[in-house]
């Protein structure tokens, strides 16, 4: 390693599991796409399992982190968001892998910048090579840390061996953007009126609703109107809750969601072995955005699964998306 990193240990880990926390400064010459420089030039990273196994780095949605495989509740009362497919014995297996997770720039602390999935791919070609990490063995993303993996594949194709994408494309729907956009807007009209949070947690309400299906919704909510006139539905105390546990600063929240609709990637560039998982049901993220993007990426798989969950089946059917992470993680190199 060199001197530009600082190591703690990790906020509760995982019991019997080697769990490490280290802050990777960027260098001085790290410049945003955009043009800007960061305040807090520091990418949080954590590495799960032996760090002398092969490495896979794993990363998902806006709201993930660096806290992928812990068991055990952290400082927020959470646990590894992904806990389930990165596990010892799992889909992404800590006997056999070094799994490393980081938290998406800008850092809390920040001032709102415009960030990009190029600018999240850079910073961790930096702590790679902070590692001493020529070359991964694989890269698993979801979502918007799907974006981030094609984002790296393409601009680092000589230092990556696995491609795996779920819920991801090379560029974002129209449909989505209009979705964010809204949310966005929601969270500014707020702000301005002195309750930023509150438009925080108003537009996770309407995000949660682009992340599943009409379906889910019908089967999982009776929809009977109560006695009182000014009281929830079923559904609205559901969305309600998931507002208000959305702990999100509002100038990170406009800053990723903007990222996500700025996204460009091209996957001509890849030469990893790549596989790309669609959701069928996926409003976010349509399965033939994934199979055009695939495509394009010479030699590149292209799997769709069906799912109640929309685009949250990458958190929600770990049984159906583990062992065709699994699967393509163990073949070996061509």
């Amino acid at each position: 390693m060199n001197a530009y990193f600082r190591k703690t240990p990790a906020q509760d880990p995982p019991a019997a599991q080697t769990c490490s926390d280290i802050g990777i400064i960027l260098p001085s010459s790290f410049t945003l796409e955009s043009g800007e420089s960061l305040s807090k030039p520091e990418l949080r990273v954590r590495i799960h399992g032996d760090a002398a196994r092969p490495a896979v780095v794993v990363s998902g949605g806006i709201s993930s982190g660096r806290a992928v495989a812990d068991e055990a509740a952290g400082p927020n009362g959470a646990k590894g968001w992904w806990r389930e497919i990165v596990r010892r014995g799992g889909a992404v297996d800590l006997d056999r892998f070094c799994v490393i997770a980081f938290d998406f720039l800008p850092n809390p602390e920040e001032a709102a910048r415009t960030i990009s999935t190029l600018d999240q791919a850079r910073a961790v070609a930096h702590a790679l090579d902070v590692l001493n990490i020529r070359r991964l063995h694989g890269f698993v993303g979801a979502s918007y840390g799907g974006m981030a993996a094609l984002a790296f594949a393409a601009a680092f194709p000589e230092r990556l061996a696995r491609l795996c994408v779920i819920s991801a494309a090379e560029r974002t729907h129209p449909a989505a953007t209009a979705f964010r956009g809204v949310q966005r807007r929601v969270i500014e009209f707020a702000r301005a009126n002195g309750d930023a949070q509150g438009g925080v947690a108003l537009a996770r309400q309407l995000a949660m609703i682009t992340y599943r299906t009409p379906e889910e919704f019908e089967q999982r909510f009776d929809n009977t109107p109560s006695a009182g006139r000014d009281d929830p539905f079923e559904v609205d105390k559901y969305l309600v809750s998931r507002g208000e546990a959305f702990a999100m600063d509002a100038e990170r929240y406009l800053t990723l969601s903007a990222s996500i609709d700025r996204h460009r990637a091209d996957p001509s560039r890849i030469r990893a072995a790549s596989l790309f998982i669609a959701v069928r049901s996926d409003r976010l993220v349509p399965a033939a955005d994934i199979r055009r993007a695939a495509g394009a990426a010479p030699g590149a798989r292209f799997c769709e699964i069906e799912s109640l969950y929309g685009h949250d089946a990458f958190l929600k059917e770990t049984a159906a998306i583990g062992p065709i992470v699994e699967d393509f993680l163990k073949e070996q190199d061509q």
